[in-house]
């Protein structure tokens, strides 16, 4: 499959539709959202209260029936502060509405031991773009337990059913630093940080003091049954959320996925939801227990419906496809989330409440061993391997991914660790060769000569060019490599494999450590499947071809080379000689060392007749190498018909500008003439006129101010973030952020009816026209 027919592979694949329908339902519900809902959230919080207060009552009665239904009484108005509350007001369900009050997202006080910044951090900014995305969903499941076969297995997950039964014991007064943890991996804090630990120390200390101090002590002489009461209401109420909280993404038929990068759709997105999402059917027993109790000890002249104590729980799947309706609106449009699912042939994931039991714990036993999905519930399939187990084991006692990704069985198109081959220097050492095994699931992916990856590398800040130098980075960088062979010339004579070539870069800390220490066997990142840009790679170079490199420029020059070599030998029934090509290439090198490919250059011009002239700008001892400088003179004298030519230019962007312009006076139409450049263009900035916009940073917390000339990049960097950068011209999609609000100018620009903004931006290139949040 080639990268113009892409959009049939799995990244990609999906119904269309669905987000349009989606959104449609959404905005008939958001604007149905009004007063009864408002009025409907004030009469829960009214019963709340109701509940609470009989719960104080019924401890200072005392006895055995009264400790029974104030535990009771716990449990449920802890499931009820956390579900119809405020989980979904701080989603910022009533937000929008006059008259809000307490129910606005920032000014809620919610009763639940949480710092609402952390669960905000944690669960709007990590949990809800991401959902079961492994490596980026840090939601609960994802953190300490291992609830699905897709996800890394680590040591303690051998004992995890004695560690959620520890938790269990301590669960109030635990849940705010289980929370504060699972913030600081999506906020990227350490643990012992006044961020992750101050908070959650004050919240469990204070939740200590009054269900076990002062309450015992209001009880009069009864304290330790108040003790027991709230000690059991509290963990029955806690893990009651635990668990609901658990089966909504983990267990059963529900989907783990691979990071899908930037280039998500939103049909994607709505259909990851759906898929790696459940809703539960309450049990009608439990429920009819609780409403006994309810009914006999809280006497209440508008008693809600049960279902408030499940609120956004049980319609989870709406909650995913729309966060900020509140559970109310849910449960309201729920058939018509269902018919929707049911139209596009997606699954709508209801499971009755008490057969989740069993499920969960033969999940979590099952998965305290290090199965993955092809060998859950099929053990014997891993101990064949015992090699593989084995290297599980040691990587997870020793807390480390394995890059080969063993447990999730789909392949992965973004952020992909590829086992390196081989690694052989070339030109004098200058260089360095470096082939790639292809990924698992890419068996259908193909590309073009001229086609190019992205590496993602550790470190960086070289300084230079791409597509085989450097380019300017961070603390994490992406360079560019051409890919030396298309890929049926790598399935032919590579064994499938990718292959690039990295020259060696003065100052360049990325390719002086490619160079010097990638060995075989090691691992790289490659940031997606082959990409292309502009009109330079192709399938056929044309009858008659010029191809112009500059140094390491010959890395997309090659495949083009092998590719027309390749064409020419299938000329021929027998495929031994063909029709020889009519192509010629220019290759210039600073010196007789730095010359890339000189063997293959030349065999290729021996065997398939290619032209070939290698210049050098110092003097060499080589009566086989020219040394003289590239003009129009020079073109005219080798190349007379340099015109009449389809023209490939790969070199240093002012070599490329220059080239131009000879062939342009020499006669050459301006669609012969194909380039790819080291350097980025210069963007296209627009004049300053006095406009002044504020950046916002959310996860940092900071905000710059800049004019609309300069890049969103530009803006992080003046805040001291670091973003991954690449190849600066909005190609490589290593910086590609979410815009959380405002507009940049590529939208602005798009006038066309109903144009949707862009939720992701390539901040490289992005220019503000309005103040713009962004998730950084």
């Amino acid at each position: 499959m080639t990268l113009a027919a892409l959009a049939g592979t799995a990244q990609s694949a999906g119904p269309t539709g669905l987000a349009d329908e989606i959104r449609a339902l959404y905005a008939r519900a958001k604007a149905a959202v009004g007063e009864d809902d408002l009025a409907h959230i004030r009469n829960v919080t009214a019963y709340g209260r109701a509940i609470d207060a009989r719960r104080r009552e019924l401890l200072r009665e005392g006895g055995p029936r009264a400790i029974r239904r104030a535990t009771a009484l716990e449990m449920m108005y802890r499931l009820m502060q956390f579900s119809e509350l405020g989980h979904n007001i701080v989603h910022g369900s009533y937000d929008h509405l006059p008259g809000n009050g307490d129910y606005h997202s920032d000014r809620y006080e919610w009763d639940f031991n949480v710092d609402v910044d952390h669960w905000k951090t944690m669960h709007h900014v990590g949990h809800h773009p991401n959902t079961n995305i492994v490596g980026k969903d840090h939601d609960l499941g994802y953190s300490i337990f291992r609830g699905s076969a897709g996800q890394d297995w680590y040591g303690h997950h051998l004992g995890q059913v004695a560690l959620i039964s520890a938790l269990a014991a301590a669960a109030p007064a635990a849940a705010p630093f289980f929370l504060a943890n699972i913030a600081r991996k999506v906020s990227g804090d350490p643990f012992f940080s006044a961020y992750t630990l101050r908070s959650p120390a004050r919240i469990a200390g204070r939740d200590l003091r009054r269900r076990f101090i002062d309450e015992p002590f209001r009880s009069g002489w009864k304290p330790l049954p108040t003790l027991l009461a709230n000690y059991s209401g509290g963990v029955t109420g806690y893990m009651a959320v635990l668990f609901l909280v658990f089966i909504e993404h983990h267990a059963g038929e529900l989907e783990l996925f691979t990071d899908p990068g930037p280039d998500e759709t939103a049909d994607q997105y709505y259909e990851r939801q759906i898929r790696a999402t459940r809703n539960f059917l309450p049990s009608t027993q439990m429920d009819d227990a609780l409403a006994r109790v309810l009914e006999e000890e809280v006497p209440f002249a508008d008693r809600p419906d049960l279902r408030i104590f499940y609120g956004g729980l049980d319609t989870h799947v709406e909650h995913h496809l729309f966060p900020d309706l509140p559970p109310s609106m849910q449960r309201r449009i729920a058939p018509e989330v269902r018919a929707i699912a049911a139209k596009y042939g997606l699954p709508y994931h209801e499971t009755p409440l008490l057969e989740t039991v069993p499920l969960i714990a033969k999940t979590l036993t099952g998965l305290s061993v290090p199965f993955g999905e092809r060998e859950f519930g099929r053990p014997s399939t891993l101990l064949r391997d015992p090699a593989s187990l084995v290297r599980r084991v040691r990587a997870g006692l020793s807390y480390r991914p394995l890059p080969e990704s063993p447990y999730l069985d789909k392949p992965r198109f973004h952020n992909v660790p590829v086992r390196v081959l081989s690694a052989t220097p070339v030109a004098d050492g200058q260089a360095v060769s470096v082939r790639l095994a292809r990924p698992r699931g890419w068996e259908d992916i193909g590309w073009d000569a001229g086609a190019y990856v992205s590496l993602r590398v550790a470190g960086g800040g070289d300084r230079g060019g791409d597509r085989g130098g450097d380019g300017q980075g961070g603390e994490e960088s992406v360079r560019q490599y051409s890919l030396v062979r298309d890929s049926s010339d790598a399935e032919a004579d590579a064994g499938g494999a990718m292959e690039i070539c990295v020259k060696r870069v003065e100052g360049g800390r990325v390719s002086t450590r490619l160079n010097d220490s990638l060995r075989a066997g090691d691992h790289v990142t490659l940031v997606g499947v082959p990409q292309s840009s502009g009109d330079f790679p192709t399938p056929s170079p044309g009858a008659k071809s010029l191809h112009i490199a500059g140094g390491v420029g010959i890395t997309p020059i090659i495949s083009l080379l092998r590719r027309i070599a390749r064409d020419a030998r299938r000329g021929q029934p027998d495929g031994a000689t063909g029709t020889r090509p009519d192509a010629t290439l220019l290759y210039v090198n600073r010196d007789d060392r730095s010359i890339i490919f000189e063997s293959e250059l030349r065999e290729l011009a021996r065997d398939s007749g290619i032209t070939l002239h290698l210049f050098t700008d110092a003097p060499s001892a080589r009566e086989d190498l020219s040394t003289c400088r590239l003009g129009p003179e020079l073109l005219q004298r080798v190349v007379p018909d340099a015109a009449d030519r389809e023209t490939y230019v790969c070199a240093p962007a002012a070599l490329i500008d220059l080239t131009r312009g000879w062939l342009r006076d020499l006669g050459q139409p301006a669609g012969r003439f194909h380039a790819e450049s080291f350097t980025a263009p210069e963007l296209d900035r627009p004049d300053d006129d006095g406009s002044r916009y504020t950046v916002r940073f959310r996860r940092t917390g900071t905000a710059v101010e800049i004019d609309g000339a300069t890049t969103l990049l530009e803006a992080a960097g003046r805040a001291g973030i670091a973003v991954p950068t690449g190849c600066q011209r909005g190609l490589c999609k290593a910086c590609v952020t979410p815009k959380l609000s405002g507009t940049i100018r590529a939208e602005a620009a798009d006038r066309a009816p109903g144009a949707v903004a862009q939720e992701r931006v390539t901040v490289c290139t992005a220019l503000a026209c309005s103040d713009v949040e962004l998730d950084l």
